[in-house]
């Protein structure tokens, strides 16, 4: 069976940013040369070595040295390109590492997903990301209405969501586990969840749309995912004619009912003809987008389901504990307590209970243990072993 382990060291390294130089600084017990040689697979750390390592990356030795492994292929990295190239290597890093650990989980518990084929859809212009996103829907009986949860429902449909907290400039992921399971990597949006919701329907428009070159696939993603989130007859429920102005108390309405940015709402009516283009440059006149973004209603933020569940079953069935689940990235410091409470007591055994005892009591039990001996060699002398003498006057 092989062993992954020059990949685990490098993702380990890469997850929490930090170049050979650093972690040789950081473990303080091998040089930047011989880290080099432990990645690229031809050399491995002795036993006190690893520990050392291991420490230093907040990582277990189990974790480093497991055969088991994914195949991650990103789809798309939507960023700016203020990015920092380092930055995107960690939350490549982080993404796989947290991929790989709920996947060992679910094979500990035998709840590998199944995969779960999506539709591919060919797309020669931009625009017909529309009907893509009207298709999706009543192909998964979603109906026209808003969708409360966009991160379970994904779930639900077999996708792993990870929700991580990274450089303002990254926006999101999608990728494919072992090319037939999707995956989207999002940014954590603390502020407004209706932005996070986006990013996960772009990013579902880059797994199921397959643009041509004539089609710009990121015009086709947010075409997508605005389509997605807010379809058209909604869209056409709420604003039932065309118009030259909105209030403000109309955009907040739509955007607490739908989970989708004022922005968004903008954009989805500009496209549809429904504001005029006059309409829609007022909103982003001087100042105006800075006073919206304050204005506007808070949509709470999602979290993945599917990583709480798989931890609480294998902590409830003794198969993990919790030291090796704060080293998965998934849990925040409260989960990772109600876990803590949640996780079976081990069973204390007479040796540790006998050690608990006061002097006194010990010395009742031994007296007790003494009289149920006695009697019990009484009426089984087959039992007693004899004393074997050994005779000196020979």
């Amino acid at each position: 069976m092989k062993i992954m382990f020059p990949i685990h060291l490098r993702a380990a390294r890469l997850r929490l940013g930090w170049s050979l130089d650093e972690l040789a600084k950081h473990a303080n017990c091998v040089t930047k040369t011989m880290l080099s040689r432990y990645e690229l697979g031809v050399a491995m750390p002795s036993h006190d070595v690893l520990l050392k390592l291991c420490s230093a990356l907040k990582v277990t030795k189990e974790e480093m040295l497991t055969s088991s492994d994914l195949n991650v292929e990103f789809v798309a990295f939507r960023k700016t390109q203020q990015l920092p190239v380092k930055e995107a290597e960690r939350i490549k890093a982080e993404a796989c590492w947290r991929l790989r650990f709920r996947w060992d989980l679910a094979r500990i518990l035998g709840a590998t997903p199944a995969s779960n084929p999506l539709p591919q859809y060919k797309a020669d212009i931009a625009a017909i990301a529309e009907s893509h996103a009207s298709a999706l829907r009543e192909e998964w009986n979603l109906g026209a209405g808003p969708l409360p949860n966009l991160t379970n429902l994904l779930e639900d449909r077999g996708f792993e969501i990870v929700v991580l907290r990274a450089d303002d400039q990254f926006s999101g992921i999608s990728a494919w586990i072992d090319k037939r399971n999707p995956a989207i990597v999002v940014q954590f949006r603390q502020t407004d969840g209706a932005r996070q919701r986006m990013d996960l329907a772009h990013e579902l428009g880059h797994l199921v749309g397959n643009p041509s070159q004539k089609a710009d696939e990121e015009d086709y993603a947010a075409l997508f995912g605005g389509a997605f989130l807010f379809p058209e007859p909604a869209v056409r429920r709420e604003f039932p004619v065309r118009r030259n102005r909105l209030t403000l108390a109309e955009l907040k309405t739509v955007k607490a009912k739908y989970g989708i940015s004022m922005e968004a709402i903008l954009r989805r009516l500009r496209d549809l003809g429904i504001l005029n283009q006059e309409g829609y440059s007022w909103w982003y006149s001087a100042g105006a987008v800075r006073k919206k973004e304050k204005m506007e209603p808070f949509v709470p933020t999602e979290a993945p389901a599917r990583p709480i569940q798989l931890a609480s079953r294998a902590i409830s069935e003794g198969l993990v504990n919790v030291q090796s689940l704060s080293t998965s990235g998934d849990f925040p410091p409260d989960q990772l307590a109600d876990l803590q409470q949640q996780a079976p007591k081990p069973k204390e055994t007479l040796q540790q209970k006998f050690l608990r005892m006061t002097p006194e009591q010990k010395r009742d039990v031994l007296s007790k243990e003494s009289v149920r001996l006695a009697e019990h060699y009484a009426q089984n002398p087959e039992e007693i072993i004899p004393d074997i003498i050994h005779d000196t006057d020979e």
